[in-house]
């Protein structure tokens, strides 16, 4: 950060990759053209601006508030910061307790399994050859295909979130699954389930769940009971999921071309394959769903609804007095059969056991609401924040769009107004200020958003959306001239540079040549020439195909072949770096490529690859790798290095963009 604000200049070579990604969806060349126009104009304004400025006397407390955040994580590595389970609060632990604890949770024999090798390579293959069996059996297209496929998965890297509020404070375990072999396959399959099987007993959320308790009548002597299903995901087996779906097939059926018996293999088959890895070693979880995929939550929600339908039978109890949010249910029930009804619960499936809470003095917590019953055969809510809750949401001061940190305002404001009706209306705004006015927002403007009308719904739904890297002062205007004059695309706001990057991440890192979605460098060892290239698969991937080439190369010239020779010239054709090696007699270090930038925006990527290229001096490229991108941009981009020289000469920091990019690169790439 310099002078308390982000170093701009590193956002500047994604901000036009983020434009030209939303630029792609219009169709009218001249408004694309004139588009750009706009927004190089508006950033070179900015920058004058920006060079003029003087940091305020926030901006400098923020700047110093980083500096030393840094300097205590690099002076203390034996310190572990991370988010809690819940309450969104920070926790403090040593690395040594951290790791104690998280080898204690793989360790369980009876979840999960030691692994003597990664096995991502073996998943991937199988799931491939699923997926061309139903391409072969002609259940899905070519473009269904191409989405199930997966060339460049990383094993799921296990981490812990503190449980501050529980004695001892455990881990709860969390397997990102987003890099998996399997991961969109499950996607596919869960949503198949999501679009046939409804429960009557789901509660959807908790506006839905309000009112449905608000209209409830309870007869009289029944109480309020919360059941909570212990270790949900990871005790839902196999058997009991392939008796329930085949329970609920005939719902099934309809949603899909692929029968029972296939359908049962691919779920089996995303079960089996969960797996991660932690501190270099390997698991296997041998119980219940895959933690972190996309298809456990729908598997979970199938079998607890078997369960429910099963006990509300066998207890007798109406249907209309239980409603489920995931694994905590909600019921009414006679005071003198609470012990009994938690017995019939947990008989019904061996695995799947519950804990029960119950109404004190009229009030039980369930979500994020109080109830409360009234003595007169009604239920009564109130908005609700649990006693560990540190009260923080996102502060009016965070270097985040205005647009965000009201919008982020106006929905608490209206989760209160919807989910406290016990309350008078002024009850409600004194909660509001109280709450709000705790994260810095100013008095005046709370009072604002409490006296203004609801926004109605918006009656036109972007179909797609695309995000635009956040640079304060700058992107809301760009923000608003994409948005007039692409109107069929919805822009949001990505903040890279946050408090997050600060900290050391839990997870294991990514092994350096396993990263994908990159755009790399590569040196000669002759001469000091690079080369810059992309790729969305994994950089060994990309890396084996250059060696490949060179070792062609090398295998013909020892053949007896000159590097005049036909059948060597046609080989400086494949890439920029092959015709360096050949025309030069140059060999480059491909066996250590540097990751100079990362993106997930696959259709970005490229842009960024031309705009390294333009700016990394002495490349090897091609002219033509850089031909598709705009001349419009070639000011800005020239004026890039020259930034980022004055930055290094007077302020002597880092790019943090780019260190906070490859940190997440780390975290979540695949």
């Amino acid at each position: 950060m310099k002078h308390g604000r982000p170093l701009v200049h590193g956002y500047y070579l994604p901000l036009i990759a983020d434009v030209e990604n939303v630029l792609s969806l219009g169709e009218d060349q001249d408004v694309r053209e004139r588009t750009r126009c706009q927004v190089v104009n508006h950033v070179q304004n900015f920058v004058q601006r920006f060079s003029s400025h003087s940091p305020s006397q926030l901006e400098r407390f923020c700047h110093k508030a980083e500096v030393k955040t840094r300097k205590f994580v690099k002076d203390n590595p034996d310190i572990l910061i991370t988010e809690a389970d819940k309450g969104n609060r920070t926790v403090v632990m040593s690395l040594e307790d951290y790791d104690g604890k998280m080898l204690q949770l793989v360790n369980d024999s009876d979840t999960y399994e030691p692994l003597k090798a990664d096995p991502t390579d073996k998943y991937q293959r199988k799931n491939n050859s699923m997926v061309q069996r139903l391409v072969n059996l002609q259940l899905i297209d070519g473009k269904t295909k191409h989405q199930l496929m997966c060339y460049n998965a990383v094993c799921p890297r296990i981490y812990g979130l503190p449980k501050a509020h529980k004695q001892g404070m455990p881990l709860r375990p969390v397997v990102p699954n987003v890099t998996a072999p399997t991961y969109h396959l499950s996607k596919y399959i869960a949503q198949i389930l999501q679009s046939s099987f409804t429960s009557e007993y789901d509660a959807r959320d908790s506006k839905t769940f309000c009112e449905y308790v608000n209209q409830l009548d309870v007869p009289p002597d029944h109480i309020m009971v919360s059941l909570d299903a212990v270790s949900l995901f990871t005790n839902v087996t196999k058997p009991s999921v392939i008796h329930d779906v085949i329970m609920v097939w005939d719902k099934i059926r309809g949603k899909t071309r692929i029968n029972l018996d296939l359908f049962l293999e691919l779920i089996t088959f995303c079960m089996d394959a969960s797996f991660f890895c932690f501190r270099g070693k390997f698991f296997h979880q041998r119980s219940g769903t895959a933690m972190g995929s996309p298809l456990s939550p729908v598997l979970a929600d199938i079998v607890m609804d078997s369960i429910i339908s099963r006990a509300i039978n066998a207890a007798n109890i109406p249907p209309q007095h239980i409603r489920k949010y995931v694994d905590d249910l909600f019921l009414l029930i006679h005071k003198d059969r609470v012990q009994e009804v938690l017995e019939i619960f947990n008989r019904q499936n061996e695995s799947i056991k519950f804990t029960c809470e119950v109404e004190k003095e009229g009030k039980l917590p369930y979500l994020d609401m109080l109830l409360i019953q009234t003595g007169e055969g009604r239920i009564k809510t109130d908005w609700y924040s649990k006693p560990i809750s540190s009260g923080r949401i996102l502060n009016f001061f965070s270097f985040h769009p205005i647009d965000q940190k009201i919008g982020v305002a106006t929905n608490f404001i209206n989760r209160v107004r919807t989910l406290s009706t016990i309350r008078t209306e002024e009850e409600k705004n004194q909660l509001i200020r109280r709450q709000l006015s705790s994260n810095d927002y100013p008095l005046h403007l709370i009072n604002r958003m409490l006296h203004q009308s609801r926004p109605p719904e918006a009656a036109d739904t972007p179909n797609v959306y695309r995000s635009v890297v956040h640079i304060p002062g700058l992107t809301p205007t760009i923000k608003r001239m994409l948005r007039q004059n692409v109107p069929s695309v919805g822009i949001a706001c990505s903040n890279t540079n946050t408090v997050k990057q600060l900290y050391k991440t839990a997870k294991d890192p990514v092994p350096y040549m396993q990263k994908s979605n990159v755009v790399y460098k590569i040196t000669c060892r002759d001469c000091s020439g690079c080369y810059i290239g992309m790729t969305k698969n994994q950089l060994r991937t990309r890396m084996y195909g250059h060696q490949t080439l060179i070792n062609t190369l090398d295998r013909k010239l020892s053949a007896g072949l000159s590097y005049d020779d036909p059948e060597i010239q046609l080989l400086s054709q494949k890439t920029a770096l092959m015709e360096h090696c050949i025309q030069q007699q140059h060999r480059f270090d491909v066996a250590n490529p540097t990751i100079i930038d990362c993106c997930f925006k696959t259709q970005a990527l490229p842009v960024l690859e031309m705009c390294h290229i333009l700016t990394t001096p002495q490349t090897v490229n091609r002219r033509t790798d850089t031909e598709d991108m705009s001349a419009t941009y070639s000011f800005l981009i020239a004026s890039v290095d020259d930034l980022r020289r004055e930055n290094r000469r007077t302020d002597g920091s880092r790019n943090q963009y780019n260190d906070a990019r490859h940190t997440t690169q780390d975290d979540t790439v695949g």
